[in-house]
């Protein structure tokens, strides 16, 4: 998987609004889908394109859950900490409390797949980081909260 995130290049949306995903990002994302797939048993369903939440879940016709996937090019145990932007924990909770489903933060590192509830996640660890320098947006240095790797359950099928 490219790894030099700060080298993209972005796409232009139908809207005129740029995105960043890139192809390694997209087989990322459905490779992960399908283990959660088979985990799980249920669907994983995108949002589409620009949506605050990556995926929606679904299970014998019935919606289940939503979640949020970062994938990271290291090990699971190199950092003690992963980010979760706190714009996507609102997203997350808000989906979750107004739909009445849970939902997942869903981080794909190296060596293992490691979810937790959104419910589990401590949101009074926040502190300013990101990018070390600007990619995208001034939204690249924004407020973040560090979730705790080893409080992150490993994916099993």
């Amino acid at each position: 998987m490219n790894s030099d995130y700060y080298n993209r290049i972005a796409a232009t949306f139908v809207d005129g609004s740029l995105i960043f995903k890139t192809e390694d990002d997209e087989r990322s994302e459905d490779e992960t889908a399908k283990a959660i797939e088979s985990a799980w048993r249920c669907e994983c369903r995108s949002f589409g394109k620009l949506a605050p939440v990556d995926w929606f879940f679904v299970r014998a016709g019935r919606f289940v859950g939503v979640g949020e996937l970062k994938t990271r090019t290291h090990e699971s145990g190199q950092y003690k900490t992963v980010f979760l932007n706190v714009r996507k924990w609102l997203a997350l909770s808000l989906a979750a409390h107004g739909l009445g489903v849970p939902a997942v933060f869903v981080v794909r590192f190296t060596d293992v797949v490691k979810w937790i509830d959104v419910a589990g996640i401590d949101a009074s660890v926040v502190r300013i980081g990101g990018c070390k320098t600007i990619v995208k947006s001034r939204n690249d240095i924004e407020p973040i909260i560090e979730v705790a790797v080893k409080a992150m359950k490993v994916l099993s099928t």
